[in-house]
């Protein structure tokens, strides 16, 4: 079964970001059925999800009846009709309930199918709102080194990073400039924080004046930055950040695809860094996986001031997305799986740390149950190994041969289990982090 499924797969599928070559040999599972925490694959192998789907999306686990009952009770009553002229009770209930829980002054919803929708939309708003509310023509984004933001033309432009994904789509859409990222590890400015003073914060405001202050719409940043695997943000960055952002009348979108509804101990990492978003961007968690969902929320200045918001999409507030997302955090709230994900954080990056004795293991860092390990060949002088050493691929490997799944991202391995993960879980997955280690370091005659 496997063997044709594989064949079928590379013969008639197109895998996003998979090479080919990974399918013929069998180092794609065939995933068939979740239960709880886990996934099993088309041979009967069972492992441990710490990753969430592969894309930290899966807040609840695999299996809840409830919203695989919600979605179809919104598509028995009523599966779908355009978000233009039409309003859709789902997607209202929705966005009040947002209204309710984002932090502070994010008042009004637009929902779209995905994290890299809700950033387009995002880079929309910004645009149309200095156009309506002051007549500037303001069309540059900027972003940061090592930012990831979606696979949409314009996400991709916002992309930080020199690879396949970005090259291969040039020329991309002009308008885009680059900060350097808070990446205390390995500091582009060779500083050491706090001594620094946040000099890779500061630099914004030389930046902004370079690309003209008249020009900017919008400054985008990950409340935690994924392209280096789970990087926080240092102290004070944000405040600083926040405070340019207002000098030079930029708007502050805050990308929390990733982050949102729990992942980091708090509902939003914006609550945990006392951010202060003009927009944020969510996804993923929003609906657990369960159906595609994004949205891009804003403030009620933004919202007044753009009356028609020039924007759609066919599957905009899509009703049944929308109750999958409201029934997804009703759960969440009602099992306190922020909090839950904030003790089982706690107890992984404790694990996670032990971990740095293996002499390729250079840091342990992360933030509620988002975290990760920097992979290094020289430890003292943080030397990362070389892209074409495919040290990523040969440490999942060994996790999978091991019953856990979790990914490669940048020099780091990431770990984002469901946020129903429990102690004992975490015990099994941190074992088989410490033998899928133990493999590759003997392998590579550490």
């Amino acid at each position: 079964m496997a063997s044709q499924t594989l064949t079928d797969a590379r013969n008639y599928l197109w895998l996003y970001n998979t090479q080919k070559e990974d399918v013929e040999t069998g180092k794609v599972p065939v995933i068939v059925r979740g239960e709880g925490n886990y996934v099993i694959d088309d041979q009967d192998n069972r492992y441990l999800d710490l990753i969430a789907g592969n894309t930290r999306a899966n807040a609840t686990g695999y299996g809840r009846e409830q919203v695989a009952r919600a979605m179809y009770d919104q598509a028995r009553k009523m599966h779908y009709f355009s978000s233009a002229n039409f309003i859709s009770l789902p997607a209202v209930a929705l966005a009040k309930k947002l209204a309710g829980i984002l932090p502070d002054e994010l008042t009004t919803t637009c929902f779209v199918c995905d994290g890299s929708e809700a950033v387009e939309t995002a880079f929309k708003m910004a645009k149309q709102y200095h156009l309506n509310e002051s007549g500037q023509n303001r069309f540059k984004i900027i972003s940061r080194y090592h930012a990831y933001h979606g696979q949409t033309m314009g996400a991709l432009s916002a992309l930080g990073f020199l690879n396949p994904m970005r090259n291969a789509m040039a020329p991309l859409v002009p308008g885009h400039a680059f900060l350097i990222p808070p990446y205390c590890y390995r500091c582009p400015l060779n500083l050491t924080y706090p001594a620094c003073d946040l000099a890779c914060a500061d630099a914004l405001d030389t930046l902004i004046q370079f690309e003209g202050p008249d020009l900017v719409a919008a400054f985008i940043a990950e409340a935690i930055m994924q392209g280096m695997g789970a990087l926080p943000p240092p102290d004070g960055y944000f405040e600083r950040i926040r405070e340019i952002c207002d000098t030079y009348e930029v708007l502050l979108i805050i990308d929390e695809v990733i982050t949102g509804f729990g992942r980091t101990g708090k509902m939003f990492a914006c609550d945990l860094y006392n951010i202060r978003p003009d927009i944020i961007t969510l996804a993923k968690q929003l609906t657990g996986g369960y159906a595609p969902l994004g949205a891009a929320s804003t403030i009620r200045k933004i919202a007044d001031a753009i009356d028609t918001f020039y924007h759609i999409h066919t599957y905009g507030n899509h009703p049944v997305c929308c109750a999958a997302a409201l029934k997804n955090i009703e759960i969440i709230e009602r099992e306190n799986l922020v909090a839950h994900a904030a003790q089982m954080g706690s107890y992984l990056l404790a694990g996670l740390k032990e971990l740095q004795k293996h002499p390729i293991v250079g840091e342990a860092r992360g933030v509620g149950l988002w975290c990760a390990i920097e992979i290094v060949k020289d430890k003292d002088r943080r030397i990362p190994f070389k892209p074409e050493e495919n040290i990523a691929q040969q440490l999942t490997l060994a996790g999978k041969d091991h019953g856990v799944i979790f990914r490669g991202m940048g020099n780091a391995l990431e770990f984002a289990p469901p946020l129903s993960i429990s102690r004992k879980e975490i015990e099994a997955g941190l074992r088989a982090i410490d033998l899928a280690l133990d493999d590759v370091e003997k392998k590579l005659d550490f």
